[in-house]
């Protein structure tokens, strides 16, 4: 994604506005030596990367740092950065061995060679190896003879590949070739020019003059390949261009010579000529702080590199530039809840002086935090984020990044209780409702629209909406309101009726009241009834059955009967109707007589009837003689249409004397009818 404002890069300028200026102070065509700190390593121990008691230090031509410790017997390669690399050397008194390695240079084959200042090593006083720290051969006795020595000290290599030896406590150098053969010597003990008291470092300059560390006349004497005098500069004391037993020396392309004043605590550089440039450092364990510094070395590009002794470290120190913050790329990401997890990575920066001591970030004038990387929380939207890189050496720098957390999730929409939902008509209808939550937003609020009616039957659709800011989301509730009650159905009472007088008819006309039908959630109910109203019903019982059916088609049932009788008015005479008994003689056979207001043909009893049984009675019984009996074979029906009579002769048997009976007469339109008899 494009950046939405412009990388920015500002620089702090103020340590190499002092290096410049100090370069101001040096006569022309002498480089600048600077007194910052790129870089520090090392700590007390015997393990890679650790010190004890480095006295010697060396830079080969591809920039790598050589450190000798005298009581760590070993000499150990690092790259400019400080990383260890290898390690060679043990101690005893073999060869590639130390009893006190002290100091070490190179010669132009990147051939290695080490000193060995102590008095108890017999012989292999100036070792050599090669490039990879291989033994090759040792030269040098204890003793005042050439090629002997009471204390090899300080080493250096000409353009030639003769070798430089400060013999320190016979007070003079001695000059070999590579093979350690002897080629000359010069001074001797003393303070005149020439003469030395315990000197120490040795060092070539590009001319192959020859600088040495007169170490206890805190002097640097100047000298050529063959031992002339040629200058010196330096006295006792602790003000500029003055020493306290300087130990080490060494010279850069340009000239310029450093010196390790191990007495005051500090490197003091100079012109080829001694003219004092700068002094670096004090006493102390901090950045730049010394305790008893005993040799220094230049790289080509002209940062040098200190044996910080008894702190058992090295320190490299340089010209002071920028560094360069990289804030890293832009970052979009989804948010995660109100806050989203970002890291910030500067770890693309790189240091100018020295190394990066500080990451901090802000956005505006909010500080988010230092360290690289950082882990912030921001909330959503666009964050334009500075970083600021600050390093040993003093200088800073700043790095925009635009960090976008997005939004490109819909909210959830929950909806709450059963979807789709059922609803019984003319019941009460709530909405449960529904809840949304963002993953950025959290709870949100739902908007709802849409209404059920729940008094009438259908399907009805509520909506549900819910933003975040940045995207909407929708759902929608089904809500079925259903009739699941059948309607209430109400049929009228049972209709009896009685045939049309003086007619053969045996059926009717019957009109009905109307079944009524009413459903809570239907205006439209549709009655059938069978037979309908105004049917012909027969002589006799019908049911009538009817049904309501709603909208939902559901049903109800209900029936009633519609009984058509015939005209009977009773028994004619003979006979008495109940309650008289009719007191008759047993075995006669009586004419039962009927009319029914018209011939219905002789088909008008139920089945099984007529038919007689006993009854209970007593003499207080109304009475009636029946004297109007005839003599019959059987039981029998006819009708005489003169009189509109039905006479049914009812056999009756002679056993029934003294007896109690009624006459039981079923019609078929259901009715019943009785007559009661006492026979004797």
């Amino acid at each position: 994604m494009p950046r939405l404002s412009p990388r920015r890069r500002t620089y702090r300028w103020a340590a190499l506005a002092l290096a410049l200026l100090t370069a101001m102070l040096v006569w022309a065509g002498a480089a600048a030596a600077s007194c910052n700190l790129l870089l520090k390593w090392g700590s007390t121990g015997p393990a890679n990367g650790q010190f004890q008691t480095p006295r010697g230090i060396a830079v080969d031509s591809a920039g790598n740092v050589y450190v000798t410790e005298s009581n760590g017997n070993r000499v150990q390669k690092f790259d400019s950065a400080g990383n260890f690399l290898s390690k060679f050397g043990s101690l005893g008194e073999t060869n590639g061995g130390f009893v006190n390695a002290y100091k070490i240079a190179f010669d132009s084959s990147g051939n290695i060679y080490v000193t060995d200042s102590s008095p108890d090593r017999t012989t292999g006083l100036v070792q050599k190896f090669n490039s990879s720290g291989v033994f090759q051969h040792s030269w040098g006795s204890q003793g005042g003879g050439n090629g002997q020595f009471f204390g090899a000290s300080g080493v250096a290599v000409d353009s030639a590949g003769n070798v430089y030896v400060a013999d320190q406590n016979n007070f003079r150098i001695q000059k070999f070739t590579s093979a350690g053969v002897f080629i000359t010597k010069w001074g001797s003990n003393g303070t005149a020019d020439g003469q030395f008291k315990g000197p120490q470092g040795v060092a070539v300059d590009a001319s192959d003059n020859i600088y040495v560390a007169d170490t206890g006349n805190d002097r640097i004497q100047k000298f050529d390949t063959n031992g002339t005098f040629l200058a010196k500069f330096g006295t006792s004391g602790t003000a500029d261009g003055q020493f306290t037993s300087p130990q080490g020396v060494a010279v850069d392309s340009a000239g310029t010579v450093y010196v390790a004043d191990t007495g005051n605590n500090r490197i003091q550089t100079f012109s080829s000529s001694g003219t004092f440039i700068e002094a670096c450092g004090s006493s102390g364990s901090g950045d730049g702080q010394f305790s008893s510094p005993e040799d220094v070395a230049v790289d080509a590009a002209g940062n040098y590199y200190v044996a910080d002794t008894f702190n058992d470290r090295v320190e490299k120190f340089g010209a002071a530039t920028s560094p360069v913050a990289n804030a890293g790329a832009d970052q979009t990401l989804e948010c995660a809840g109100a806050t989203t997890s970002v890291t910030l990575d500067g770890s693309a920066s790189t240091a100018g002086s020295g190394t990066i001591n500080s990451y901090s970030w802000s956005e505006g004038a909010n500080a988010l935090g230092t360290g690289s990387p950082l882990n912030v929380s921001l909330p959503t939207g666009s964050h334009t984020i500075t970083l600021t890189v600050t390093d040993t050496g003093g200088g800073s720098a700043t790095d925009d990044l635009v960090v976008n957390i997005v939004d490109t999730t819909a909210p959830v929409i929950n909806v709450t209780g059963a979807n789709p939902m059922t609803v019984e008509c003319h019941t009460s209808f709530t909405d449960p409702g529904a809840t949304a939550t963002d993953a950025c937003a959290g709870s949100l609020t739902v908007n709802t629209s849409g209404t059920v009616d729940p008094n009438t039957p259908g399907t009805y659709t509520i909506h549900y909406t819910a933003s975040d800011g940045f995207n909407s989301a929708s759902a929608t509730r089904t809500v079925n309101v259903v009739d699941t009650t059948p309607p209430s159905i109400s049929c009228p009472a049972d209709i009896v009726v009685t045939l049309p007088p003086n007619s053969t008819a045996t059926s009717m006309v019957v009109s009905y009241p109307a079944v009524s039908a009413t459903d809570s959630c239907s205006s439209s109910v549709t009655v059938a009834s069978s037979p309908a109203s105004g049917s012909v019903f027969p002589v006799g019982t019908t049911t009538v059955n009817a049904t309501a059916t709603d909208a939902a088609h559901l049903t109800s049932t209900c029936s009633f009967h519609v009984t058509v009788l015939y005209n009977f008015a009773g028994f004619f005479q003979p006979i008495a109707n109940p309650p008289v008994f009719n007191v008759v003689q047993a075995g006669r056979a009586i004419p039962a007589k009927f009319s029914l207001s018209g011939n219905k043909g002789l088909g008008i009893f139920a089945p099984n009837s007529p038919a007689s049984g006993p009854v209970a009675c007593s003499s207080n019984d109304p009475a009636s003689n029946l004297e109007d009996t005839v003599t019959a074979g059987n039981s029998s029906l006819s009708y005489d249409p003169g009189a509109d009579q039905y006479i049914y002769v009812w056999k009756t048997d002679p056993a029934w004397a003294g007896t109690c009976r009624q006459l039981v007469v079923q019609l078929n339109d259901g009715s019943i009818h009785h007559a009661n008899f006492r026979f004797r």
